[in-house]
């Protein structure tokens, strides 16, 4: 522990190994004992925003269950801590008697909130009896107003109301629904001016009580627009009216129908209170129609089975994204957890995944990416009421592999189809022209009907570019003839075809005119939305924006104009709140974003003159705005930030020698994360391009081909990493010299390659070499080095030569602790490698108490499936064997073995290591037909993956001929 928000985490972690004690049962707990644990204090220091007492965190694990050793454990780091946050335990007898003074004072507190407790649960009980009531009849008004008993439904409605007013949860949903029937009632009894005045003291109320941003606020303003948009209609729907099918038409704002959704979904319009685990953006308050899409949805959820995965596939723009939003908050309270993953670049689906194990506390900040996606969907996989919506998906198979699996719901939105296979599909149109026009009419209200229809007609329906012109006419207040000119003479019709075929001429029409009106409003916000442009479709920091104040020869006057007010926030803020208005990006907290549709539009609207210049400025962003050295954990979330941008400028062509040394660093970034499959990807790509443009012998070229050795080798792919190693460290020698760092880097992974291929010699001669350039150059104590002594004292043992690497692996262990602590991953390879060797020479007790130590840091560090803690775990199960404690021994490996399975897969040698070494202990338990059977399949794997030569593979052939001969 470092720091006090660590502490604060593992005190967490140890109150959850208890059973969760509520703060109240603690403090209670602790005055029983004579001692002080205020529950007050208690939440701010879980919270990391105090560090504790020594007394209080003692008495804190000791009622957690924590025994006399883990006290000691806990004690020790506090000193440590104390030291750094200068924190100094009181020692006169004052404190004493405040101590005491303090335990009276909360014993009369605890007693005086026992009476108030009894109080509030009478008033609860009796609360509960008229609110259960109180939604009885709110049900009979819903039936009464379906059966158009419009008179009798207000009543109800209104006795509903004035009860509920008078409890002390009238700010519940129920009253909601009630207030809200009254609305309805009234608007179809046609009078308007009552329903709006009644629409106005509940967005008012909701306002006051719950907050601008509540979707109970949301959804009372959406009823006082769609009051003003027509107080002809005659209920508040979105069908045609009574009478002819050309008359008025109306707005529905109440819940779908028994028929529309499960009667334990939420009211379409009044969701109720959002899930505890939740990231999908504010319901759109102008969303219109799709009834027959949301309830095919709820309908095919609610059946269960295969559909439990459902994808809505339909070409850009056609509002699918809005509609998975729209259900998400529908169904909200028939959900415990929603969380939204951006899924149009499978290589970043992994990082939100991770973001959900971590919001889900499954996981620690920094977990790699495979572990962490593993812990989350093992957690799915065994609940159900959670919602993971995948949304713009690009491809099945990039979409598949995430699946959580088990009894929850996915909600997959993509523009391509294939997805029959996985997902009941839902094919998404345009709009219908009612809705197109009630659409128009949210966004701009003084479009008569026909001027909306006329408008709807010729944007063909599609929501996106109905929102953006409805938007426009509202902002500029022009003529829909004016607009619908400018929109038949716009030059953007040429994206009719070729790589913008996707987009109707409408819409990039629409956006090619806010982009003309931006330029005169504002060139800073055409500038910013341009840049937003070449980027990917994610949040792009306002300080980003800040960082490039240096024009470059060739700027064009936008791009120029943006350099010259990089240092002023304010301004920057200022466009893009303009660009916001015109309806082309998205502004928040964290930056700005352009939609993927018009992001697509504007690019290639780009003039001709000005592509470059929007380039160079782009790359400078993010040149500017480099994380750092991607092994640094403190720089991860830095990375995960910058990776998509990375990506959408196609590092792959080789421009400018920056972008190619980012790109190098995001590989290695993947790589480091766990996620080796992404960083091979990358790194494959980016070395495919480069080198017949810059040759093999260019340092970026040589540093890709490092990452894509060293992710090969974390994938088990030895034979492709060695030849990748065996051609670039020659052109090392001779580019950068043989002392060169980067030099003695490959070296040190070439030679781990050569290891792992069961080339023992050949590896301990180049470790050895590298590690004496590496003393030499870096010191003894540079991590650099000690990586190398580290797997120079493996070569030694794989060699046979125990007692030399004992010594070499003692003295690397002791330093890694003194240089980078207990707890670092070097450290605990490390000490698991110095327990083989202690294993080897017969030490089997200070083996143990090694890898016992070393198995427990690891599962409390990196969790139970982090490849860090699988390897520790079967270190430990080897030297339980050789115990005699063969039972204790067999259920870790079998537990270790299935985990890596399905972390590394079946063929890793990793996982083939773990089975060999389980067949051992089958083997001694006197079970050989089934020590038989996996020692066949083990064989047999590593003779695929590894040949029949390698050491580990005949290692496995001796055992099952053991095996047979024992049969």
């Amino acid at each position: 522990m470092q720091t006090k928000e660590e502490l604060s985490h593992f005190m967490r972690m140890l109150r959850a190994r208890a059973d969760s004690p509520s703060y109240r049962d603690l403090e209670k707990t602790a005055l029983s004992l004579g001692k002080s644990l205020p529950r007050t204090t208690l939440g701010e220091v879980l919270r990391g925003r105090r560090f504790p007492s020594k007394a209080f965190l003692l008495t804190f694990v000791r009622l957690c269950g924590a025994d006399t050793d883990e006290v000691g454990v806990w004690e020790g780091a506090w000193n440590r801590l104390a030291v750094k946050y200068k924190v100094a335990e009181p020692t006169d007898e004052k404190a004493g008697h405040a101590s005491s003074d303090l335990v009276d004072e909360r014993r009369r507190s605890i007693a005086l909130e026992q009476q108030a407790k009894e109080l509030r649960d009478q008033l609860k009980q009796q609360s509960l009896v008229l609110e259960k009531a109180a939604r009885a009849w709110t049900h009979v008004g819903d039936a009464l107003r379906r059966e158009g008993h419009w008179a009798s439904a207000g009543v109800v409605y209104g006795a509903v109301a004035d009860l509920q007013s008078a409890l002390p949860s009238s700010g519940t949903a129920i009253a909601f629904r009630a207030r809200l029937g009254v609305i309805e009632v009234l608007a179809a009894q046609r009078q308007y001016a009552d329903a709006e005045a009644a629409a106005l003291r509940l967005t008012d109320d909701c306002t006051q009580a719950l907050g601008a941003d509540h979707p109970d606020t949301l959804a009372a303003q959406q009823t006082r627009t769609m009051l003003g948009i027509s107080r002809s209609a005659s209920h508040i729907s979105v069908r045609p009216g009574e009478g002819e099918s050309d008359g008025p038409f109306a707005v529905i704002l109440s819940e779908p129908s028994s028929e529309h959704c499960a009667s334990h979904a939420p009211p379409s319009q009044v969701p109720g209170a959002l899930p505890p685990v939740w990231n999908v953006e504010p319901r759109n308050p102008q969303f219109i129609g799709r009834e027959a899409t949301l309830r095919r949805l709820c309908e095919r959820f609610d059946s269960g089975g295969a559909s439990v995965v459902q994808a809505l596939r339909g070409r850009g723009g056609v509002g699918k994204t809005q509609i998975a939003v729209e259900y998400a908050h529908q169904r909200a309270a028939a959900y415990d957890l929603v969380w939204w993953i951006t899924a149009d670049d499978s290589t970043l689906i992994g990082d939100q995944i991770t973001a959900l194990a971590v919001e889900l506390a499954l996981v620690e900040r920094g977990t790699d990416t495979a572990t962490a996606t593993a812990v989350a969907k093992a957690h799915l996989r065994g609940r159900d009421r959670w919602l993971i919506i995948f949304d713009n998906a690009e491809e099945r198979a990039a979409v598949s592999e995430w699946l959580p699996g088990g009894p929850g719901h996915v909600l997959i939105t993509s523009r391509v189809g294939g997805w029959e296979r996985i997902a009941a599909t839902t094919h998404v149109e345009v709009m219908a022209a009612l809705e197109s026009v009630a659409l128009l009419q949210a966004h701009c209200p003084d479009l008569s009907r026909g001027e909306a229809e006329w408008l709807a007609e010729q944007l063909d329906f599609l929501p996106l570019a109905l929102c953006q012109a409805g938007g426009f006419l509202a902002e500029t207040a022009t003529a829909v003839s004016d607009y619908l000119h400018l929109l038949s003479t716009h030059p953007a019709a040429l994206l009719s075809e070729g790589e913008a075929g996707d987009y109707p001429r409408s819409l990039a029409a629409v956006i090619g005119l806010g982009l003309d009106q931006l330029a005169q409003a504002d060139p800073v916000g055409l500038a910013i939305v341009r840049v937003c442009a070449v980027l990917a479709p994610e949040s792009v920091p306002v300080r980003w924006l800040m960082t490039s104040d240096k024009a470059a020869p060739g700027d064009d006057g936008a791009t120029a104009a943006l350099t010259r007010v990089a240092g002023d926030e304010t301004r920057l803020r200022r466009a893009i709140g303009t660009a916001v208005r015109f309806g082309l990006v998205k502004g928040g907290r964290d930056g700005v974003r352009l939609h993927r549709l018009v992001q697509g539009v504007v690019k290639d609207l780009l003039p001709a003159a000005a592509v470059e210049s929007v380039r160079r400025h782009a790359h400078r962003l993010l040149f500017e705005n480099e994380p750092g050295d991607p092994e640094a954990p403190s720089t991860w979330a830095a990375w995960a930030h910058i990776v998509p941008h990375v990506l959408a400028l196609e590092p792959s062509t080789p421009r400018d020698p920056r972008l190619r040394v980012l790109a190098c660093g995001t590989s290695w970034y993947l790589i480091e994360r766990g996620d080796a499959d992404a960083g091979v990807r990358l790194a494959s790509s980016l070395r495919s391009a480069w080198v017949p443009e810059l040759g093999a012998d260019d340092v970026h070229v040589l540093w890709v081909t490092r990452c894509l050795a060293r992710g090969l080798r974390e994938q088990g792919r030895y034979e492709q990493a060695r030849r990748l190693y065996e051609d670039a460290l020659p052109r090392c020698h001779r580019v950068l010299g043989p002392r060169h760092p980067d030099t003695l880097r490959f070296a040190h992974g070439s030679a781990i390659n050569l290891r792992m291929l069961g080339q023992y010699e050949r590896a301990r001669k180049l470790q050895g070499e590298t590690f004496v350039s590496y003393r030499a150059i870096l010191g003894q104590d540079h991590p650099h080095t000690l990586h190398s002594a580290n797997h120079l004292a493996v070569d030694l043992s794989s060699l046979g030569h125990y007692d030399e690497a004992r010594r070499l692996h003692e003295d690397t262990l002791a330093r890694y602790r003194r240089v980078i602590g207990d707890d670092h991953p070097d450290t605990l390879r490390s000490a698991n490698h110095l327990a083989a060797d202690l294993v080897a020479l017969g030490e089997y007790a200070q083996a143990k108490a090694l890898d016992e130590d070393t198995l427990d840091r690891c599962r409390r560090i990196f969790g139970e499936d982090h490849p860090y803690t699988l390897r520790a775990a079967t270190s430990y199960a080897t030297i339980l064997r050789k115990f005699g404690n063969l039972q204790q021994a067999l259920t870790l490996q079998e537990e270790t073995c299935a985990r890596s399975r399905q972390i590394l897969g079946a063929d890793h040698p990793q996982t083939l290591r773990t089975a060999h070494t389980l067949c051992e202990t089958l083997y001694h338990l006197q079970q050989p037909e089934r020590a038989k059977g996996l020692q066949t399949d083990t064989v047999q794997r590593y003779r695929r993956v590894l040949g029949d030569d390698h050491p580990d593979t005949r290692n496995a052939m001796d055992l099952l001929e053991k095996i047979n001969e024992r049969q």
